[in-house]
Protein backbone atom coordinates (compact mmCIF):
# COMPACT_ATOMS: atom_id res chain seq x y z
CA UNK A 1 0.00 0.00 0.00
CA UNK A 2 1.45 3.54 -0.85
CA UNK A 3 2.41 5.66 1.70
CA UNK A 4 -0.19 8.33 0.50
CA UNK A 5 -3.15 5.37 0.63
CA UNK A 6 -2.08 4.63 4.30
CA UNK A 7 -1.11 8.57 5.88
CA UNK A 8 1.74 8.56 8.10
CA UNK A 9 4.81 10.53 8.52
CA UNK A 10 7.73 11.14 6.93
CA UNK A 11 10.98 12.76 7.78
CA UNK A 12 11.91 15.79 4.63
CA UNK A 13 15.17 17.23 3.70
CA UNK A 14 15.05 20.01 1.37
CA UNK A 15 17.37 22.94 0.44
CA UNK A 16 17.19 26.57 0.71
CA UNK A 17 20.09 29.19 -0.28
CA UNK A 18 22.60 25.97 -0.37
CA UNK A 19 21.33 24.79 3.28
CA UNK A 20 20.10 21.97 4.03
CA UNK A 21 16.65 22.08 6.25
CA UNK A 22 14.98 19.18 7.78
CA UNK A 23 11.15 18.36 8.93
CA UNK A 24 8.72 16.07 9.40
CA UNK A 25 5.79 15.82 7.18
CA UNK A 26 2.46 14.08 8.32
CA UNK A 27 0.98 12.52 5.47
CA UNK A 28 -3.14 12.13 5.56
CA UNK A 29 -4.84 8.95 4.20
CA UNK A 30 -6.35 8.38 0.87
CA UNK A 31 -5.16 8.88 -2.95
CA UNK A 32 -5.57 12.17 -5.30
CA UNK A 33 -4.57 15.52 -4.31
CA UNK A 34 -5.13 16.95 -0.77
CA UNK A 35 -5.21 20.29 0.88
CA UNK A 36 -1.64 20.97 2.56
CA UNK A 37 -0.90 23.07 5.32
CA UNK A 38 2.44 24.36 6.31
CA UNK A 39 3.34 24.64 10.48
CA UNK A 40 5.76 27.33 10.83
CA UNK A 41 7.03 27.41 14.33
CA UNK A 42 8.48 31.10 16.21
CA UNK A 43 12.52 31.92 17.43
CA UNK A 44 13.81 29.64 18.68
CA UNK A 45 10.67 27.60 18.29
CA UNK A 46 10.03 25.48 21.54
CA UNK A 47 6.49 25.26 20.64
CA UNK A 48 6.82 23.32 17.31
CA UNK A 49 2.45 22.42 17.13
CA UNK A 50 3.40 19.08 16.35
CA UNK A 51 -0.54 18.65 17.83
CA UNK A 52 -1.79 20.67 15.36
CA UNK A 53 0.04 18.71 12.81
CA UNK A 54 -1.23 15.40 13.89
CA UNK A 55 -5.09 16.60 14.29
CA UNK A 56 -5.12 18.13 10.68
CA UNK A 57 -3.52 15.19 9.44
CA UNK A 58 -6.50 12.92 10.51
CA UNK A 59 -8.61 15.56 9.12
CA UNK A 60 -7.45 14.65 5.63
CA UNK A 61 -4.76 17.36 5.38
CA UNK A 62 -1.29 16.86 4.45
CA UNK A 63 0.98 19.17 7.64
CA UNK A 64 4.75 19.56 7.03
CA UNK A 65 6.67 21.15 10.52
CA UNK A 66 10.59 22.44 8.80
CA UNK A 67 13.09 24.05 10.43
CA UNK A 68 14.08 27.59 9.15
CA UNK A 69 18.71 26.96 8.56
CA UNK A 70 20.37 27.31 11.67
CA UNK A 71 18.02 25.69 13.88
CA UNK A 72 16.99 22.68 15.26
CA UNK A 73 18.99 20.31 13.11
CA UNK A 74 18.58 22.40 9.93
CA UNK A 75 22.30 23.57 8.28
CA UNK A 76 23.65 27.08 8.18
CA UNK A 77 23.45 30.18 10.83
CA UNK A 78 20.33 31.14 11.95
CA UNK A 79 18.82 34.66 9.98
CA UNK A 80 15.88 36.22 10.88
CA UNK A 81 15.96 38.06 7.23
CA UNK A 82 16.27 34.46 5.21
CA UNK A 83 12.97 32.75 7.10
CA UNK A 84 10.57 33.81 4.31
CA UNK A 85 13.01 32.45 1.56
CA UNK A 86 13.12 29.59 3.49
CA UNK A 87 9.32 29.39 3.83
CA UNK A 88 8.83 29.66 0.29
CA UNK A 89 11.82 26.86 -0.08
CA UNK A 90 9.33 24.57 1.57
CA UNK A 91 6.62 25.41 -0.65
CA UNK A 92 8.57 24.89 -3.70
CA UNK A 93 9.42 21.04 -2.10
CA UNK A 94 5.71 20.49 -1.78
CA UNK A 95 5.03 20.88 -5.10
CA UNK A 96 7.77 19.20 -6.45
CA UNK A 97 7.19 15.36 -4.81
CA UNK A 98 4.11 13.79 -7.16
CA UNK A 99 4.07 10.85 -4.04
CA UNK A 100 3.09 13.85 -1.27
CA UNK A 101 -0.46 14.20 -2.98
CA UNK A 102 0.15 18.15 -2.73
CA UNK A 103 -3.05 19.91 -4.12
CA UNK A 104 -1.46 23.42 -5.59
CA UNK A 105 -4.64 24.95 -5.16
CA UNK A 106 -5.32 24.12 -1.42
CA UNK A 107 -2.20 25.22 0.20
CA UNK A 108 -2.37 26.64 3.67
CA UNK A 109 0.04 28.48 6.02
CA UNK A 110 0.16 28.69 9.52
CA UNK A 111 2.66 30.17 11.87
CA UNK A 112 3.51 30.64 15.99
CA UNK A 113 5.02 33.85 17.12
CA UNK A 114 7.97 34.41 14.75
CA UNK A 115 6.34 32.00 12.52
CA UNK A 116 2.88 34.17 12.48
CA UNK A 117 5.29 37.06 11.18
CA UNK A 118 7.46 34.89 8.61
CA UNK A 119 3.09 33.24 7.66
CA UNK A 120 1.97 36.64 6.43
CA UNK A 121 5.26 37.93 5.28
CA UNK A 122 5.11 34.72 2.68
CA UNK A 123 1.70 34.75 2.02
CA UNK A 124 1.89 38.64 0.85
CA UNK A 125 4.86 37.48 -0.95
CA UNK A 126 3.61 34.40 -2.72
CA UNK A 127 0.19 33.67 -3.70
CA UNK A 128 0.18 29.69 -3.68
CA UNK A 129 -0.52 30.15 -0.09
CA UNK A 130 -4.49 30.09 -0.31
CA UNK A 131 -4.95 31.23 3.59
CA UNK A 132 -3.14 32.62 6.81
CA UNK A 133 -3.50 31.62 10.25
CA UNK A 134 -1.20 33.82 12.45
CA UNK A 135 -1.33 32.73 15.81
CA UNK A 136 0.26 35.33 18.64
CA UNK A 137 2.26 36.93 16.34
CA UNK A 138 4.23 40.45 16.73
CA UNK A 139 2.96 43.59 14.90
CA UNK A 140 6.68 44.88 14.77
CA UNK A 141 9.80 43.63 16.41
CA UNK A 142 11.04 46.50 17.72
CA UNK A 143 9.74 45.28 21.10
CA UNK A 144 12.75 42.73 21.44
CA UNK A 145 15.18 45.81 21.07
CA UNK A 146 15.25 46.19 25.62
CA UNK A 147 16.24 42.58 25.37
CA UNK A 148 19.93 42.28 26.97
CA UNK A 149 22.40 39.73 25.87
CA UNK A 150 21.74 37.32 28.72
CA UNK A 151 17.69 37.54 27.97
CA UNK A 152 18.74 36.72 23.98
CA UNK A 153 20.73 34.20 25.16
CA UNK A 154 18.67 32.33 27.70
CA UNK A 155 15.34 32.36 25.00
CA UNK A 156 16.79 32.35 21.71
CA UNK A 157 20.54 31.92 21.21
CA UNK A 158 21.51 28.89 22.81
CA UNK A 159 19.27 27.06 20.25
CA UNK A 160 20.06 29.11 17.46
CA UNK A 161 22.98 29.03 15.02
CA UNK A 162 23.92 32.49 15.86
CA UNK A 163 24.98 34.95 18.59
CA UNK A 164 22.97 37.33 21.22
CA UNK A 165 25.11 40.17 19.05
CA UNK A 166 24.08 38.84 15.77
CA UNK A 167 20.69 38.18 16.72
CA UNK A 168 20.50 41.62 18.61
CA UNK A 169 21.97 43.03 14.50
CA UNK A 170 18.98 41.12 12.66
CA UNK A 171 16.07 42.63 15.04
CA UNK A 172 17.33 46.04 14.35
CA UNK A 173 17.65 45.05 10.74
CA UNK A 174 14.16 43.90 10.13
CA UNK A 175 12.06 45.77 12.76
CA UNK A 176 13.16 48.47 9.89
CA UNK A 177 11.89 46.64 6.95
CA UNK A 178 7.67 46.22 6.07
CA UNK A 179 6.34 43.83 8.41
CA UNK A 180 3.11 42.44 9.31
CA UNK A 181 1.55 45.35 9.98
CA UNK A 182 2.17 47.00 6.58
CA UNK A 183 1.71 43.34 5.07
CA UNK A 184 -0.99 41.42 6.53
CA UNK A 185 -3.90 43.82 4.00
CA UNK A 186 -1.88 42.54 0.80
CA UNK A 187 -2.99 39.16 1.57
CA UNK A 188 -6.72 40.18 0.88
CA UNK A 189 -9.17 38.24 -0.90
CA UNK A 190 -7.57 35.31 0.42
CA UNK A 191 -8.78 34.56 4.04
CA UNK A 192 -6.84 35.40 7.42
CA UNK A 193 -7.08 34.30 10.93
CA UNK A 194 -5.72 36.37 13.65
CA UNK A 195 -5.49 34.29 17.08
CA UNK A 196 -4.08 35.77 20.23
CA UNK A 197 -4.18 34.40 23.70
CA UNK A 198 -5.25 37.12 26.33
CA UNK A 199 -2.31 36.55 28.86
CA UNK A 200 0.02 36.31 26.70
CA UNK A 201 3.69 36.96 28.10
CA UNK A 202 5.43 37.92 25.05
CA UNK A 203 3.69 39.64 22.45
CA UNK A 204 0.67 41.48 24.06
CA UNK A 205 -2.86 40.82 22.70
CA UNK A 206 -2.78 44.26 21.37
CA UNK A 207 -0.47 43.25 18.49
CA UNK A 208 -3.38 40.86 17.05
CA UNK A 209 -6.01 43.45 17.28
CA UNK A 210 -3.34 45.48 15.71
CA UNK A 211 -2.95 43.00 12.92
CA UNK A 212 -6.81 42.35 12.57
CA UNK A 213 -7.46 45.65 12.33
CA UNK A 214 -5.15 46.29 9.27
CA UNK A 215 -6.43 43.35 7.91
CA UNK A 216 -8.89 43.11 4.94
CA UNK A 217 -11.93 40.81 4.11
CA UNK A 218 -12.05 38.15 4.21
CA UNK A 219 -10.55 37.87 8.12
CA UNK A 220 -11.33 37.03 11.81
CA UNK A 221 -9.84 37.42 14.78
CA UNK A 222 -10.50 35.09 18.06
CA UNK A 223 -8.80 35.70 21.53
CA UNK A 224 -8.28 32.91 23.84
CA UNK A 225 -8.86 34.23 27.36
CA UNK A 226 -6.15 33.11 29.73
CA UNK A 227 -3.96 31.71 27.00
CA UNK A 228 -0.56 32.38 27.48
CA UNK A 229 1.99 33.09 24.53
CA UNK A 230 2.46 29.29 23.32
CA UNK A 231 -1.02 28.35 24.17
CA UNK A 232 0.14 26.05 26.73
CA UNK A 233 -2.70 25.30 28.91
CA UNK A 234 -5.40 26.00 25.89
CA UNK A 235 -3.80 23.30 22.96
CA UNK A 236 -7.39 22.16 22.49
CA UNK A 237 -9.23 25.68 22.32
CA UNK A 238 -6.40 26.05 19.78
CA UNK A 239 -6.92 23.08 17.82
CA UNK A 240 -10.30 23.11 17.42
CA UNK A 241 -10.55 27.37 16.49
CA UNK A 242 -8.07 26.43 13.77
CA UNK A 243 -9.41 23.31 12.18
CA UNK A 244 -12.46 24.59 11.83
CA UNK A 245 -11.46 27.55 10.16
CA UNK A 246 -9.45 26.07 7.91
CA UNK A 247 -12.62 23.87 6.84
CA UNK A 248 -14.88 27.21 6.32
CA UNK A 249 -12.41 28.35 3.97
CA UNK A 250 -13.41 25.47 2.03
CA UNK A 251 -9.74 24.31 1.80
CA UNK A 252 -10.60 20.98 2.56
CA UNK A 253 -12.84 20.36 -0.39
CA UNK A 254 -11.51 21.29 -3.80
CA UNK A 255 -12.43 24.72 -3.91
CA UNK A 256 -12.47 27.69 -1.82
CA UNK A 257 -15.91 28.37 -0.32
CA UNK A 258 -17.21 32.03 -0.50
CA UNK A 259 -17.99 32.65 3.23
CA UNK A 260 -18.09 35.21 5.63
CA UNK A 261 -15.13 34.28 7.79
Amino acid sequence: MSQSTAGGITGVTFDSGGNRLVGTLRLARGDGPKPTVLLLHGCPGLEQNGDLAADMRDQGWNALVFHYRGCWGSAGSYDLGTITADVLAAVDYLLTVPSFGVDPSRLAVTGHSMGGWAAISAAAADKRLRAVVSLAAPARLGGFAHLTDSDIEREFTRFLATSPAELRRQFAEVAGQPGPLDLVAGISPRPVLIVHGGADEWVPAADGRQLYERARYPRRYAEIQGADHAFSQHRRDLRELVSRWLAETGLDRNAPAETGL
